[in-house]
């Protein structure tokens, strides 16, 4: 196949049928929402400072979760496209299939998953210097807090996420839930669910690697990180979406890996009095 087909999948008790991208559509599918974070981050917020930006000349913890929450509205917004270019209702009982919001089933395919997870993690820890070597050559902005700077300790809460009041702070608890859910949704919806089915007329059994690679070059926008921080849980991601056919166990797990550590720190810090 060279694209611009359709596929028939075998989802639950029938086939669906997936319509397949051409070389082009593939392009275009991966370059509009990197071209949309380079906008984001690049061009807008170095007009919003030093506006939103902390004495030190770091951007606010505001403007760290609004602007990336523009861009998984973005992919979001693109998933929801695909789906209904499609012809599907954007109802959760008409795309269940079309997901693959199935749970694993099985306490192997649960004993996979954790092993691939924490052989990703391993990876992704044995890559960080790649991340120190790329940014020494092609150094990140001095905008970018702690949390996102490789040259920056993260010694408390407030080096990743500066010039936050958390005491009491529920609007930015909100924009804490809100800016996590939206990436989980963004991202997965669009590259894995919205994508990887439409990766078989080009790739065929390689789909979900295909999808996984997309995924982390998609983080070139953050160029020093992307190589690091994306590849090994991208392409685990794109397997457990793919052959092992689950969209909410990388969800989970993508949301376990991006925040089980910061959302209770900051759900402390804002009820505590941190």
């Amino acid at each position: 196949m060279t694209g611009n087909e359709t596929v028939r999948m075998a989802r639950g008790d029938g086939l669906l049928k997936v319509p397949q991208l051409t070389w082009g559509q593939l392009a275009l599918y991966v370059l509009l929402p990197i071209s949309w974070w380079i906008v984001v981050l690049y061009f807008i917020i170095p007009l919003l400072l030093p506006a939103h930006s902390t004495a030190d000349g770091e951007l606010t913890g505001w403007m760290v979760l609004l602007a990336p929450s523009l861009c998984y509205l973005f992919e979001f917004g693109l998933a929801l496209y695909i789906f209904r270019s499609e012809g599907y209702q954007l109802r959760f009982s008409a795309l269940r299939e079309r997901i693959n919001w199935h749970w694993p089933r099985s306490w192997k395919i649960w004993g996979l998953i954790i092993g691939l997870v924490v052989f990703g993690l391993g990876l992704t820890q044995l890559f960080q210097p790649i991340t120190t070597t790329i940014a020494s050559v092609l150094p990140p902005p001095d905008w970018f807090p702690a949390s996102q700077h490789p040259f920056k300790p993260v010694e408390s809460l407030g080096d990743a996420l500066p010039g936050v009041s958390f005491s009491g702070n529920y609007l930015f608890l909100l924009l804490v839930f809100s800016s996590g859910t939206m990436n989980i949704l963004g991202e997965d919806l669009y590259y894995r669910a919205a994508l990887i089915p439409k990766l078989n007329g080009l790739f065929g059994k390689w789909a979900w690697l295909a999808g996984g690679l997309i995924f982390t070059f998609k983080h070139v926008y953050v160029w020093w990180r992307f190589v690091a921080d994306a590849t090994a849980l991208g392409v685990i991601g794109g397997y457990i979406f793919g052959p092992l056919a689950s969209l909410p166990a990388i969800m989970l797990i993508h949301f376990l890996t991006n925040f089980g550590i910061t959302w209770p720190l900051v759900l402390s810090a804002v009820l505590g009095g941190g």
